[in-house]
């Protein structure tokens, strides 16, 4: 190896993983041959005209699972009121201690 130098080209198995990416991406940015559009637009302009139109109605919106409705705001009211007792837990209990009454 001695008086080798190395060159800046990459070499293996990462330069064949950048060749097929780079030809990945020319196979997908290519549009399509200008023959299949024209026999998709012939179709449509050779439809027939319904007799009634039909008004498109957008689509329903589905309810949320049961689960989403009920168990999630009930997780969440329980977490809060275990978080606000917790927290008045310990003041009544510092402050219990912290004064005494002298008799």
């Amino acid at each position: 190896m001695a008086g080798a130098t190395r060159t800046g080209a990459l070499t293996g198995p990462i330069a064949w993983l950048i060749a097929g990416l780079v030809l990945c991406a020319c196979l997908v940015a290519t549009p399509l041959t200008a023959g299949a559009g024209q026999e998709s637009q012939a179709q449509a302009a050779d439809a027939p005209v319904p007799a009634v139109p039909v008004p498109d109605d957008p689509p329903a919106q589905p309810e949320p699972e049961w689960s989403y409705r009920f168990l999630v705001p009930a997780t969440l009211l329980l977490g809060t009121a275990a978080v606000v007792g917790a927290i008045i837990m310990y003041f009544v209990r510092v402050t219990k201690n912290r004064y005494r009454v002298l008799r």
